[in-house]
Formats: C-alpha cells, structure tokens, sequence
C-alpha cells in the first residue's frame, strides 16, 4: 500500500484521448476509473480535439492534426498560463502515454520537481510509416513513378532505397525510445516481451510489468445482436478483426489467411471494426481476392457498444505483431470470444495457446487458418475455449488489479524523486522555475 496517506493527485499526459477511439485511450480511461475508484484525484492532459465534450479535471492544451495520420492530434507545449494551472494543481506524479505528451510531461515534471512515470504502449519504430519524411520519400520512391517505371535498374533502385530508409529510421526510432525511456524515473509496459525487448535496447530506468485493464463489467453486460445490420449471410460464422485500420496492424495478411478459411468454408463471413488511413486500399485488396462479398468493414464503434460484437462472434482474428499487449484479445476473451493470433510481443501474454485460442507461428498461414476452422467447425470444443476465455479474462483483465500495480510504481516513483536541483538551465529560466514550485 501506499505510505502517502492522502489521496494522491495524478497527472495522466496522453497523446490520445476521447472522442479518439483506440487501445491507448481505453487503457487511459480504465485507470482513471481505477484511480477515482479508490479516491484518488485524476487530471487528464490531452490535446485539443474539434470534437471534444467538456469533462471535469481535462486539461486541453493546442494541437495540431498531423497530415500523415489525419485522424491523430499532436499537442503544442504548454502555455505559461497552462503552466501555471499545472502548479497550481500540485502534482504527487506524472504518468505519461504516447510519443509526444511523454516529452511535455518530462519537461512539465522537471521544471516542477514532480516525479514522471511512462507507460510504454507505442514501439515508435514499428510506426515509421508515419514519419513525414519516411512517408515523402517513399512516395518518391514509388516504383510506380514516371521516372521509375520501364527500366528494372532504377525500379530495383528504388525499393533498395526504401529499404534503406525504412532500416535507418527504424534504428533512429529505436534510439529515440531508448533516449524517452531512460529520463523516467519507472517504466511500465503491458507485456513481459516488450520489457524484455527494452532492456536489451539499453533502457536501465526500472521496467513493471502492469497489464492494461479492461472494462468487464461494460463488456460483460448481454448485448443485442449487432451483426444484422450489415449485408451478410445470416447463419454465417463470424470472425471478428477489432483494431485500428492502419498499416502495422497487418490486416492485409490477416485478408489473405482468411481467403484460405473462406476457400475451405465459404459460410464464413470476417467483420473487421475499426477505421484508419488504410482502409481504402484494404478495401481494394478484398476486391483483388475476391473476398467483397465476405468481408464487411464495419468503421469506427463506440467503446460502449463494442462489447455486442464481441459477444455475438464465433472467433476473434488478429495478424498484428507490433502490439506491446493487445487489449483487444483480452476484450474478446472477456466476452468469450476464442482468439486467433500470432504469436509474437505482447498478444502472447492475452491469449493461453490451446486453452483460449491458438498462437501460430507469424510467417504460417496455413496453421493460422487450419486452427481456425478446427473451432469453426468443432462448436463444442469452440464453447470449451469460449468458458475458458471468460474465466481467464476475469482474472487477467480487472481495471482494480491493474490500478493497484500501478499505484505500487508510483509509490516507488514519489520515494525516489529527488527533485531536478540542476538542469542546467539559463540564469532567467532558472529564475522563472524557482517562482513556479515556491
């Protein structure tokens, strides 16, 4: 337990937040429920969003849209005068989630003598796709380019470049995580591999493991059947895809492993739910496989009624390996939803391989479906790892479980600050900051 007797007061910065819909958000709204649960006093810092609902004790500060990814928000740093709210507000701890908002929370937090804490969700290099110079030079790279095309040397130059860029970003990527990491006082990752992945990295700062939780009692509420509502055949199985609909979720191969399930079973239908930069090109990918008339992309679904279509599944799917948990596989679970997934970071540890659903090798498509159909077409043995699933997910996912591990490391975290007394800042800034915490 916490040897701070009062209630703490938290600063959770975050590059995403509601209305945004996605697994960041969810984990970010599950702790502040936690935290309030159990009397603690919560401040969310998030960017500005031109749909954002006023909600009590959010701070919004300016923001910009960031062109490759339309649907993202990238915060400004603080106003003095947001600033001085944040002084005002008297932090115990700052418990940053994102890219951005972890550096404005360091900065906030050294310049107040408040302790800061980093939940890890983001590996920054498998997202270099949306780097804006990456995103450039790729497109100039094209092979498809008039001044590429019609000559095999400049087309094999090419993607020998984008290879090159894609290589060099990842590597600067990896030393920008190292660098974030290691000017936190703790480190929270959802999974055990990405903990261990960090470490070898070099990130020394002490590393928990703390699952993200999940709403149980919203996703385990009986929902009516949503799946009517779209063109597909009614008595067909449903396979179920939850992510955002961007390039390192994988659905492009996930799209292929179900042309194998639906060339062996043709009454199944996949339903993917989410919305991102990539779905008009998947769209066009389930043209080229002949695969329109089974797939359904749903768009974006409110984190309310998500849980109806968990319930209403007979298996959940999942390609992506970039995933530092894969809350969603949990959420399935949850709802007893047996999971499909490859095996690989964090999905690992959200799915028990043989007993909640299967883990297959990432590069064999063929096992993937194989064990696909075997719960399709085997429903008790379906129903025995639909039971299974709840049981684990009850046990795994609770939001209380996870709020109390976290508020260990802030225990930790308060205990070892010892304020910023040298940063080595300019004679007037120095003045400024001794203003600000007196």
């Amino acid at each position: 337990m916490l040897s701070v007797k009062r209630p703490l007061r938290v600063a959770l910065f975050t590059d995403t937040y509601t209305p945004q819909i996605n697994g960041v958000v969810t984990s970010v709204v599950n702790l502040k429920r936690g935290l309030e649960e159990m009397g603690h006093v919560v401040t969310i810092v998030a960017p500005k969003h031109p749909q954002q609902i006023p909600e009590a004790n959010v701070i919004r500060i300016r923001s910009t849209t960031y062109r490759p990814q339309p649907e993202q928000r990238y915060a400004f740093p603080p106003s003095l005068r947001k600033i001085l709210e944040f002084r005002m507000r008297r932090f115990d701890v700052i418990h940053t989630h994102g890219v951005v908002m972890p550096l404005i929370g360091l900065g906030i937090g050294r310049l107040l003598g408040v302790p800061v804490v980093m939940t890890y969700h983001t590996r920054i290099r498998d997202y270099v796709h949306y780097a804006p110079f990456y995103a450039s030079m790729s497109w100039l790279l094209n092979d498809k380019r008039w001044y590429v095309r019609g000559s095999k040397t400049r087309t094999s130059v090419s993607r020998s470049l984008v290879s090159s860029l894609e290589h060099r970003t990842q590597v600067l990527a990896a030393r920008v995580d190292q660098w974030l990491c290691n000017r936190n006082l703790e480190i929270i990752t959802p999974a055990a591999p990405m903990a261990d992945e960090l470490v070898e990295m070099g990130v020394q700062s002490p590393i928990s493991v703390v699952p993200n939780g999940i709403n149980l009692e919203l996703l385990s509420q009986p929902r009516q059947d949503p799946f009517p509502q779209y063109r597909a055949p009614q008595n067909a199985k449903r396979l179920l895809h939850v992510s955002r609909v961007g390039k390192e979720k994988s659905i492009d191969l996930l799209l292929e492993r179900f042309f194998i399930i639906h060339k062996a079973m043709p009454d199944t239908h996949l339903f993917i739910v989410g919305d991102g930069p990539e779905r008009k090109n998947l769209e066009a990918y389930t043209k080229q496989l002949g695969l329109e008339e089974a797939v359904t992309f749903t768009g974006y679904v409110a984190n309310t009624d998500v849980g109806a279509y968990y319930q209403h599944a007979h298996l959940f799917v999942f390609a992506s390996t970039s995933e530092t948990q894969g809350m969603v596989a949990l959420e399935a679970n949850a709802c007893g939803c047996p999971v499909i997934a490859r095996a690989e970071m964090g999905i690992i540890s959200c799915v028990l391989d043989g007993k909640t659903g299967y883990l297959i090798d990432p590069s064999d498509a063929e096992t993937y479906a194989q064990k696909a159909l075997e719960l399709l077409q085997n429903e008790p043995k379906r129903l025995e790892f639909a039971a299974a699933a709840k049981a684990f997910a009850f046990v795994e996912g609770s939001h209380t479980t996870m709020t109390k591990r976290i508020l260990e490391v802030y225990e930790r975290a308060i205990g070892t600050n010892k304020g910023w007394a040298d940063l080595s800042l300019t004679e007037a800034v120095s003045t400024v900051r001794k203003e600000l915490i007196s």
